[in-house]
């Protein structure tokens, strides 16, 4: 055989393998991916199909279905209709090889019921980690379009779920490649549609490297109709509204262990009694009464509206709302002025860095008076009485903070 004959008979040998390994790469890549998916603990999963882009580094998994072992669920876990993961060229140029995934219409369906076994939030796996068995680099970007998610309750038909409609948001630079060399947080944002027509938008920005939870976070809920709720307002608060809007504005930041933030619900033309359902329960008859009573006492004449702006301040491990400040901002929407229906962007993380010498002042302070008590226990054998008089007025509830 002549030797060019010989040359284009190896040619075509190597072009018909490769050619083979081709076709059949997605059925292994498939059964890889359904292999994983089965090797979950809690959860169960498959996949319909698998495409691959080799030229640009990826690989798309059409029909992603996950549902709870053994749990007797009308939806699924997670259900998507297209994942594509794939390596992110333009930071290659950055010296980094990373990745992204984009979910297309995702369907989340969050159920909590009175066992855990029933209950499927998903808090028994690490999908992180998941998400890396599925691709070999590290996720810098994560996008979803157009996803839906639900949330169930005890006592709550599924058509009754809450739901956010027309998800849409990314989470970018998770491995800070932008700038290795400085601090660079994540940033995220997504904008949705709670219960056909309320416009929901969450952002903010995040560590993922820090030891604690460090974050800024903001959120916006707007214009939700108080009827479209009336299922959970009968199940939990046996009440009906038959007309009114709702809407929450909510600022939080954490660094170092502490965390500080603001929740704003406001309630507007509403319309609030007690539900037609007959109560035998002394206590929810007199919840009943406390529901009308607040509708009415704590409206604002010239607005129509029932508001409170709520702070929270402290640890990560002891979290702990400020009641007195609560109930006094209640009063003055009611009397005073009506709040501003948005966010203040009075909350971020150079406010928690800058108050955390306060909390490091009253833990100092408490150890102090332990040793204060001690030194008194060593000295007289026994800790001396409080000086407080009787007839002193104690003071209730937990001390507030600016």
């Amino acid at each position: 055989m002549l030797r060019r004959n010989k040359v284009f008979l190896s040619i075509a040998i190597v072009a018909i393998v490769l050619i083979a390994i081709r076709a059949a790469l997605p059925y292994v890549v498939k059964d890889y991916v359904n292999n994983t998916l089965h090797g979950l603990e809690a959860y169960d999963g498959s996949v319909e199909d698998i495409d691959l882009a080799l030229w640009r580094g990826a690989y798309r998994i059409d029909g992603i279905r996950i549902v709870k072992r053994d749990a007797d669920q009308e939806v699924p876990f997670f259900n998507s209709e297209r994942m594509d993961l794939s390596v992110q060229w333009r930071n290659l140029f950055k010296g980094s090889l990373v990745a992204e995934v984009l979910f297309v219409q995702p369907v989340l369906n969050l159920v909590q019921e009175k066992s855990e076994q029933d209950s499927q939030l998903g808090e028994e796996e690490d999908w992180q980690a998941q998400l890396d068995e599925l691709f070999p680099f590290n996720f810098n970007t994560i996008e979803v379009r157009n996803g839906t998610v639900t949330f169930t309750a005890p006592g709550i038909q599924t058509k009754d779920a809450l739901k956010a409609e027309r998800v849409n948001g990314k989470l970018t630079n998770l491995t800070n490649v932008e700038d290795a060399n400085k601090e660079t947080f994540a940033q995220f944002g997504m904008d949705a549609m709670l219960l056909g027509s309320a416009p929901a938008r969450v952002n903010g920005s995040l560590d993922p490297w820090a030891q604690q939870p460090t974050f800024d976070v903001n959120l916006e809920v707007k214009q939700v109709s108080l009827p479209n709720v009336n299922p959970w307002l009968r199940q939990y608060i046996k009440a009906d509204a038959e007309s009114g809007d709702f809407e929450l504005f909510l600022e939080i930041a954490a660094a170092e262990g502490k965390f500080k933030g603001y929740a704003k619900p406001i309630l507007r033309n509403v319309d609030i009694t007690s539900s037609e359902e007959k109560e035998e329960n002394p206590l929810r008859k007199l919840w009943e009464g406390v529901v009308e009573f607040a509708a009415n006492v704590f409206e604002n004449e010239e607005e129509d509206q029932v508001a409170a702006r709520v702070p929270f301040t402290g640890t990560i491990e002891n979290p702990e709302a400020s009641i007195w400040p609560t109930i006094v901002s209640v009063v003055r929407n009611a009397f005073v002025s009506a709040f501003a229906r948005s966010l203040e962007g009075s909350i971020s993380l150079r406010d928690v860095k800058e108050n955390l010498g306060q909390y490091s002042n009253d833990e100092k302070g408490g150890e102090e008076d332990k040793d204060e008590k001690k030194s008194r226990r060593d000295a007289g054998g026994k800790e001396k009485s409080s000086t407080k008089r009787p007839d002193e007025p104690k003071s209730f509830g937990p001390r507030a903070t600016n």
